[in-house]
């Protein structure tokens, strides 16, 4: 059976004909491009970085490129701009991709020549011997310049110190970096030797090298598009407390120049064998000073003294005075989540019974006191007194500070 064709037929049919021969807008199905950077992720995000400092959100078939962040790679797909008022950033759905230089995950180790043709010092006084690189230049003057890390910084010698060159890790994220060795005569046993101002949980411990033990801790700092990482060792020998520090200065990505990913990352195992290396051709002599600090006194460490500044308007400066102690720490008991104690210049400080930093046997320090309560809330401070690295709890003393609430 046939059934006529109206005319109404004949012209969808047209239509549909002429639309079959027609290639999708441009806007709706964009040409494939091919855009060669550097991987990184931001928040979970995949973020493609090209040489110009240009920027593209990945999308799409993403899932294998998780094991290439910190490569250069070649990805071919699909620019997809956003909306005018979305807010949103441009995104670039992933077609395919092609590596172009993998990053080695053993990242640079250090080069440092031969240890028998490096650069020798000597310091009788104190009985050191430290060897380093030829390559490792002198500081301009004389090295008054060496983070320290001693509990009481008042007092404190340094010795000897080097600054690390930059192609000591050749074609790395390395910028430079600090060798040296510093003396504290104050410190008279092995105990308060072995502690630091300032600590970093999950980064402080003891290890012995070459038979020589050591207290070790690292502090890392960051901003202006670089990171430093601080290496502090103690130890204690012949009855003086030495301090071995080892800074690295290394771009970390963040400044405003485009991060090229022809640099390679240093690894903690690359800043590590360095360390390992400068620590291995250290020695000790006898000394020809003899430490008057030496020994520890037979009177147990007591607080004599407590108190804090009367103006409410200001941080709390609280001062303590101590007898036969040979540092102190400030503690406090946890508190809601309200509550916020920080050490002016030194950041927020732990509550509770441990603490992340000690202080001075005599000395003050400004607190900075943050209550987000409706009410007041009472903080109550104590200092304990250390000798030899034990702490005595039958000599402290405790202060109770009035903390206002927050004005709004």
């Amino acid at each position: 059976m046939s059934f006529p064709v109206t005319a109404n037929a004949l012209f969808v049919s047209a239509i549909l004909a002429g639309l079959a021969g027609v290639a999708p807008c441009q806007s709706d199905l964009p040409e494939s491009t091919l855009v060669v950077g550097c991987l990184s992720e931001t928040s979970g995000k995949l973020i493609l970085t090209d040489k110009d400092g240009g920027t593209y959100l990945l999308e799409g078939h993403t899932a294998e490129l998780k094991a290439q962040i910190g490569d250069e790679l070649s990805v071919s797909g699909r620019s997809r701009a956003a909306g005018r008022d979305s807010g949103d950033e441009s995104s670039f759905r992933v077609v395919s991709f092609t590596t172009v230089l993998r990053k080695n995950p053993a990242g640079v180790q250090p080069q440092l020549g031969d240890p028998g043709g490096w650069s020798n010092f000597t310091d009788k006084r104190f009985g050191v011997v430290v060897r380093y690189p030829k390559t490792f230049l002198q500081q301009d003057g004389e090295p008054v310049w060496l983070p320290s890390n001693f509990v009481d910084r008042t007092g404190i010698l340094t010795l000897h110190a080097r600054s690390i060159p930059r192609q000591v890790y050749s074609g790395s994220n390395f910028v430079d970096g600090t060798f040296g060795v510093a003396v504290d005569p104050s410190i008279r046993s092995e105990g308060t030797c072995l502690q630091f101002g300032s600590t970093t949980p999950g980064y402080t411990l003891s290890r012995t090298l070459d038979g020589i033990r050591y207290a070790q801790t690292q502090i890392v700092d960051a901003g202006m598009g670089k990171a430093e990482i601080v290496y502090h060792l103690h130890t204690f020998q012949n009855g003086f407390c030495y301090e071995f520090t080892v800074e690295f200065v290394e771009a970390d990505g963040t400044g405003l120049e485009p991060f090229s990913c022809n640099i390679q990352w240093l690894s903690k195992d690359n800043e590590q064998k360095l360390l390992d290396s400068l620590l291995s051709q250290v020695s000790f002599l006898a000394p020809e000073r003899r430490n008057t600090a030496k020994g520890i006194p037979a009177q147990r460490p007591v607080v004599t003294s407590l108190e804090r500044s009367q103006d409410p308007e200001i941080p709390a400066v609280v001062s303590w005075a101590t007898e036969g102690a040979d540092y102190v720490q400030l503690q406090f008991p946890c508190m809601d989540e309200q509550v916020f104690v920080s050490s002016l210049g030194g950041g927020s400080m732990k509550c509770g019974g441990q603490t992340d930093r000690n202080f001075p046997p005599n000395g003050s320090e400004t607190l900075v006191l943050t209550n987000l309560n409706s009410n007041s809330v009472r903080l109550v401070l104590t200092v304990e007194p250390f000798s030899d690295g034990v702490e005595y709890h039958g000599g402290s003393k405790t202060i109770t500070l009035e903390i206002a609430p927050e004005r709004h």
